[in-house]
């Protein structure tokens, strides 16, 4: 067994180093004349959207993550290899943030991005499969609504995978944000549904 505190530690100090690193793209051309200082941060624009929207992912991931280590009960091998696996995908997306950040109107550039990203929600997803199947992890609503939302997080990456290769750059968002509206909405009812259930019981 392994201490699930030392490795949520690792995570923790992965998480802010690879999400600090996000911020080196954010630049200003040197020599750029004080006059044209507002044209020049909006020409990297590109750069800003990229660093905002992996930002906001990763935090959802550690958000996820944490979720799951609360509802382990212990690590083991089988959920340790997993772990390093998303660790070691969240490790790379400066890289693939940076890609998108030069090259947004190239498809390859979204394809690159949106692998990475669905990697990192299969393998934060297997992580929890393989707890669930050993027997490590509690089982009981917050488990089912967590599993919905990693689920849905796998398919939302992989509509944009998708998207990638056959839409237009501008179509690419679609997808994905139907799928998470749809997936909230699905977890609001089932959440509802619960609440409703142990208030039933409790009477």
């Amino acid at each position: 067994m392994f201490t699930k505190n030392r490795i949520e530690a690792l995570s923790d100090g992965i998480f802010a180093i690879t999400m600090t690193l996000l911020v080196l793209d954010l630049k200003v051309e040197p020599g750029a004349p004080a006059a044209l200082l507002g044209a020049t941060i909006r020409h990297g624009g590109h750069a800003w959207f990229s660093f905002l929207i992996t930002f906001a992912i990763a935090s959802l991931f550690w958000t996820l993550q944490h979720r799951t280590f609360d509802l382990m009960q212990h690590m083991s091998h089988e959920t340790l290899i997993p772990t390093f696996v998303f660790l070691g995908l969240v490790a790379i997306l400066p890289f693939t943030t940076h890609l998108l950040g030069l090259y947004i109107q190239t498809p390859l550039a979204f394809i690159l991005y949106f692998a990475n990203q669905a990697a990192i929600a299969v393998a934060l997803t297997v992580k929890l499969e393989l707890a669930r199947y050993h027997g490590h992890l509690r089982v009981g609503p917050e488990t089912s609504l967590l599993r919905l939302r990693l689920f849905t997080m796998c398919l939302a990456m992989a509509s944009g995978l998708v998207s990638a290769t056959f839409l237009p750059v501008q179509w690419l968002w679609v997808a994905p944000v139907a799928i998470g509206i749809t997936s909230k909405r699905l977890r609001a009812t089932r959440a509802a549904r619960y609440k409703e259930a142990t208030g039933a019981v409790k009477k």
